[in-house]
């Protein structure tokens, strides 16, 4: 769990950043919350396992796992278990961001549906939030998490392919796995190679392969940073499997790319 103890980043009347993450957390038994005034916080809450009664807006709604709660900061709410078993609950709570909330227009409240992909980036969020991070950088990482968020409830439906496609771009540089994409679109690694192949006319390894390399080849033009920077950069921690790649791709090797388009 975090939270923000740093009271000059907690003053949502005169913020000292423009978005401030308060705290990430869950509870495996969550007490009943009665809150008139509403919360301080902006906030996401989940149910991760059980059965609560939320109140919020004249509306009384039953949510169970998966399903979540959107409430501005100053909304009236309560919640609280219902029957014997215990009620687990995950939040994320925030000061700012009102630019991206405006843009959505997302209301006063909404319930929503907790998927795979907002339980790993919340996952991400609390381990970006942990060690050695600073309020700056907790900001940065934390209206990342609040943009995508924001773009899957909001913005109109895409075809999964072209959701695939997307999250291959945003996350180039990162050792991605079959699964982790597949999660972006609730199927597991053998679904959705198949869906890939028989959409795109290409696996979903070979559209990763050939978005690095386009972004490899954009570094090497542009960029002069030295090679083995480049492909760390676009997802390679091996120099010799970078080259190896980019030469498959290219017919080159990124040495003799950049000096053809540098020289």
């Amino acid at each position: 769990m975090f939270a923000e103890i740093r009271r000059e980043y907690l003053n949502a009347e005169n913020p000292a950043l423009p978005f401030v993450i308060c705290t990430v957390g869950e509870t495996a038994n969550q007490g009943p919350v009665n809150r008139p005034q509403g919360f301080a916080h902006h906030h996401i809450l989940w149910v991760r396992g059980g059965e609560g009664i939320f109140w919020v807006g004249g509306e009384r709604r039953a949510l169970t796992s998966g399903m979540g709660l959107f409430c501005r900061r100053d909304v009236a709410h309560a919640y609280e278990r219902q029957g014997s078993g215990p009620l687990h609950t995950r939040w994320v709570t925030f000061l700012g961001g009102e630019g991206a909330l405006d843009y959505y227009a997302v209301p006063e409240f909404f319930f929503f549906q907790a998927d795979a992909a907002l339980v790993s980036a919340a996952d991400r969020l609390d381990e970006a939030c942990q060690g050695g991070s600073t309020p700056l950088s907790r900001s940065a990482v934390g209206y990342q998490f609040l943009a995508d968020w924001l773009r899957q409830e909001f913005e109109p439906a895409v075809s999964p392919a072209a959701r695939i496609r997307q999250y291959l771009e945003d996350h180039f540089a990162e050792p991605l796995t079959l699964d982790e994409i597949g999660a972006q679109v609730r199927m597991n690694r053998y679904a959705l190679c198949r869906y890939y192949l028989r959409d795109q006319g290409i696996t979903v390894m070979e559209q990763l392969k050939k978005i690095r390399i386009a972004k490899a080849k954009q570094f090497l033009r542009y960029a002069s940073w030295p090679i083995e920077e480049v492909g760390r950069l676009c997802g390679y921690n091996s120099p010799s499997y970078f080259g190896k790649q980019f030469r498959e791709e290219t017919g080159r090797t990124p040495r003799a790319y950049r000096e053809q388009h540098n020289g």
